[in-house]
């Protein structure tokens, strides 16, 4: 999803002390959390954590140098052109991405301080969370009556007679995809549904404009 994708590029490019990769399991244990598992059990709890951390993964991005980032934002390019990604797993690829570079160990080490197992348990959790609310927002009344407003749009611009054929796919490239292309690629379980529900507009809040 181009949602995930956009928000990981923006806050990879930061870092940690590595002076956490020993703090943070101590952490975890002394506060008595269980460490959040790639697949454990998405619940209300769980997302909260995770937009938790998210606030503070993208607190310090922009520190780590130009660099930095270059390279990091290279390995990214690299991994998705080498290894198509699984639909939904926009976090998990791109993160695997820079599995082994210093800022991979940094972010795990800040993800395990906030009670996640790594930075791919991490990631996993926030492409389930990521797939429950885009499926909710989805089926939202005010998503469903903007889909049918841009789909008679549509419609009108592919029926007009007095659009040259050229014009009228220029038009219809300006507004994306077919809203069955938009649909949700994952089939999400009911109770992951009903843990993200209550975070909609916090999620809301943190997509990117424009």
């Amino acid at each position: 999803m181009q949602i995930a994708r956009r928000l990981l590029v923006l806050a990879l490019a930061a870092a940690i002390p590595m002076t956490a990769l020993v703090a943070a399991p101590r952490a975890a244990r002394a506060a008595g959390e269980a460490a959040v598992a790639q697949d454990g059990p998405l619940t209300g709890e769980v997302v909260s954590r995770w937009l938790d951390s998210w606030q503070a993964f993208t607190a310090w991005s922009g520190a780590l140098p130009p660099d930095r980032r270059a390279e990091i934002g290279q390995a990214i390019r690299d991994h998705r052109a080498a290894t198509p990604t699984q639909p939904g797993r926009d976090l998990a690829a791109m993160t695997a991405a820079i599995e082994g570079m210093p800022e991979w160990h940094e972010a795990s080490a800040m993800m395990m301080k906030r009670g996640f197992a790594d930075l791919a348990a991490w990631a996993a959790t926030g492409d389930r969370i990521m797939q429950a609310y885009l499926t909710l927002d989805y089926d939202s009344a005010a998503s469903v009556a903007a889909r049918a407003e841009r789909d008679a749009l549509r419609t009108r611009i592919r029926d007009s007679d007095q659009l040259t054929d050229a014009q009228k796919q220029q038009l219809l490239q300006s507004y994306g995809p077919s809203e069955e292309m938009n649909r949700p690629v994952m089939a999400i379980p009911a109770a992951e549904l009903e843990a993200v529900r209550p975070h909609m507009e916090r999620l809301r809040a943190l997509q990117p404009q424009g």
